[in-house]
């Protein structure tokens, strides 16, 4: 973990003091009120991380030069020297496919610690990021004051879970039940709500590494301020905005569906490796492109079989091109790159990911159910230029209502 704080300290007091001021029009509370997403613009800001917050992933920022992923927080504590539960992953589309259903407190801790650490590894995976020196970067907020403070962001250690009771203290037997368990890795304290779906983690403010308490002063008078504030004028005024280009998009799923049942094919898409004919070699697959596809968005892709630049989003550039009869191919150039990065995400590793290829275990949609990704979106930035970046579960069909409906 980055030593000390990851941030420039002196810049984010500034920005944290003067923005807080503005406490008054959202809150009552003497505890300074901040937007969760200013606090993940705020930290991009003086960290000089890449700003996530808004791939619908387990990290909101990433460092290029150390790959150092960050989950960003703030919450409200008693004191600085307390705990907190906070929320840390939610599993809802799980909970609706009926994977907690029936478990006791102890398989429920273990089911739900497997998938979030599958999630939170595809998704370092997916971005190039590294989990040995991850962080949670969390705004502590009480009355008058905050802190900073950081800590590890770790994958739960499965082979060491043991339970706790609700007050997340050592404990003999497992309690919960009716879908909600209260589990330790012996590191964090983790509780898991079945009605909602939601994993706390708990957070230890005593640990880890924390600034000096931040003086806040929330401005009593501050409609009063804004009112005489020059800026005011210029609210009604000025040049007409920028209209900003809307992006060029569209999403396609790495699964096909017969009424509402989706299932990976065995033989061809992702698992094409598996296909008869001739003799197959592992990442030997491709993208399935719906003709549902070219119909709403006819001429995105380029010709068949005309190379193109696609960048994936660790960084990375494939070269890539639409195949088959009908288009309905989106592969690399050679064949293996772009299905190989993919099957690191769903397996974590490419030794796991071959061994598939060894027993003849092709992938299914429970597979994209674990990792929570079920599609990929292809955004175009020219005629040759693309990138691609994975998509949560129902994705596909969302796009397509979004198409519909314009």
């Amino acid at each position: 973990m980055p030593n000390p704080l990851s941030v420039d300290e002196k810049i984010y007091r500034e920005l944290l003091t003067a923005v807080g001021a503005f406490s008054r029009l959202y809150s009552e509370s003497d505890t300074p009120f901040y937007h969760s997403r200013f606090i993940e613009k705020l930290y991009a800001r003086t960290s000089g991380a890449l700003d996530l917050s808004r791939k619908d992933m387990s990290f909101d920022a990433k460092h290029l030069g150390s790959l150092t992923g960050v989950g960003v927080k703030t919450f409200v504590a008693s004191s600085f020297k307390s705990s907190k539960k906070e929320k840390v992953a939610e599993f809802p589309k799980n909970a609706g496919l009926g994977d907690f259903k029936n478990l006791k407190p102890e398989e429920l801790a273990n089911a739900v610690a497997q998938l979030r650490n599958k999630r939170i590894t595809s998704d370092a995976i997916e971005h190039g990021i590294d989990l040995d020196h991850s962080i949670y970067h969390c705004l502590i907020r009480i009355p008058g004051s905050c802190m900073i403070h950081e800590e590890p962001y770790e994958l739960i250690d499965t082979s060491a879970i043991v339970p706790v009771d609700q007050k997340l203290n050592a404990s003999k037997t497992w309690v919960g039940g009716n879908g909600t368990t209260y589990f330790s890795d012996g590191k964090s304290h983790y509780s898991f709500n079945g009605a909602k779906s939601v994993l706390m983690k708990r957070f230890a403010l005593t640990g880890g590494i924390n600034s000096k308490s931040i003086p806040i002063v929330i401005s009593e008078s501050i409609f009063e301020s804004i009112l005489q504030d020059t800026f005011i004028g210029k609210l009604g005024g000025g040049e007409a905005p920028i209209k900003q280009k809307t992006e060029n998009f569209v999403v396609l799923p790495l699964y096909s569906s017969k009424g509402d049942v989706k299932s990976v094919s065995e033989k061809s898409g992702i698992n094409q490796w598996m296909a008869g004919g001739r003799e197959r070699k592992f990442g030997e697959a491709y993208i399935p492109i719906p003709a549902k596809i070219h119909a709403q968005s006819p001429g995105f892709f380029p010709e068949r079989d005309v190379l193109f630049s696609t960048t994936l989003p660790d960084g990375s550039k494939i070269q890539t091109k639409v195949c088959q009869d009908g288009s309905k191919a989106l592969m690399s150039n050679p064949n293996k790159d772009l299905c190989a990065w993919l099957y690191r995400l769903i397996d974590g590793d490419m030794n796991t990911a071959e061994k598939r290829y060894e027993d003849k275990n092709p992938y299914t949609y429970k597979d994209l159910e674990a990792i929570g990704k079920d599609s990929v979106r292809i955004t175009k930035v020219d005629d040759l230029h693309f990138e691609l970046e994975m998509m949560h579960l129902g994705s596909y069909e969302d796009f397509l209502d979004s198409e519909l409906a314009i």
